[in-house]
């Protein structure tokens, strides 16, 4: 067989990946203009995008240790986090709900899985698999939200409905954990922030602090049922390239601001 094509170009999407990429090597794929993921095939450890690295401190905190967990992934990208999560927590049980099936078999056919990441999938619009319930096998630890159409994340999976019915998925310890991306204004997050407020659980938030004060990059919002110690959240962040600050409690609230919660009728 000869070496895979780097380039999708279907009616849905458009897709590449660009090769070396990274301080250590690794493909950056890139979607409609946009670096969604970045996979090292030689090293699921190494997360170059910060946005992942503050997830992958998100689970760290909450889920210390290699014991396996249960996760819902909500778009899958170039399967990063899935990856990372197999090679930290072998056994673990991960199913992922992507939209194009296009995409998927493209991530696939240029950067297979390992043999022993245990990953389902179905090929679906987000919200609508949450509404459909899908679940395997009891609640999950973690639903991990990263749903973009290029840079804008669909506003029916960013309402206190959606966060609400996706509660029901979970363990009743379980994390909801979503990516955003950060404007000048920084709406997207802070709508994000009040709306998790909203539908009732804890807020913690991890941006880089060149972020919070008007830059570009990403805002990475945890959910939890319970209050969660800020601290350990910035110890796993302390050996990042540039310093990601942790807001909890009155911050998140500050943050937000007046900034109203979405909810569906708004959304449609």
């Amino acid at each position: 067989m000869g070496e895979p094509n780097l380039e999708l170009d279907s009616e849905r999407v458009q897709a590449r990946f660009l090769p070396e990429r990274g301080t250590n090597g690794g493909f950056s794929l890139v979607i409609d203009g946009t670096t969604q993921s970045h996979v090292n095939p030689d090293d699921p450890l190494d997360l170059q995008l910060e946005y992942v690295r503050s997830v992958a401190a998100a689970v760290d905190t909450l889920h210390p240790g290699s014991a396996p967990i249960s996760v819902l992934h909500l778009g899958g990208g170039a399967l990063t986090v899935p990856r990372w999560i197999a090679a930290t927590r072998p056994g673990s049980r991960q199913h992922v709900v992507e939209l194009l099936p296009e995409l998927f078999d493209f991530v696939l056919d240029v950067l297979p899985l390992a043999d022993d990441v245990e990953l389902t999938v179905e090929f679906d619009d987000a919200r609508a698999a949450v509404d459909r319930a899908a679940r395997r096998d009891g609640g999950y630890d973690i639903a991990m939200v990263d749903v973009f159409s290029g840079s804008v994340a669909p506003p029916a999976v960013g309402t206190v409905e959606f966060f609400a019915a996706l509660r029901d998925l979970l363990a009743p310890d379980g994390v909801v954990i979503v990516n955003s991306l950060a404007g000048r204004d920084m709406i997207a997050p802070r709508t994000l922030a009040a709306t998790l407020l909203a539908a009732g659980d804890e807020v913690v938030l991890l941006a880089a602090s060149a972020v919070l004060d008007g830059g570009p990059g990403n805002v990475v919002l945890v959910s939890t049922p319970e209050p969660v110690a800020a601290d350990g959240f910035g110890a796993a962040l302390a050996s990042t390239p540039r310093p990601v600050e942790v807001l909890a409690d009155d911050a998140v609230v500050a943050f937000a601001g007046e900034v109203p919660a979405r909810h569906d009728e708004v959304a449609d």
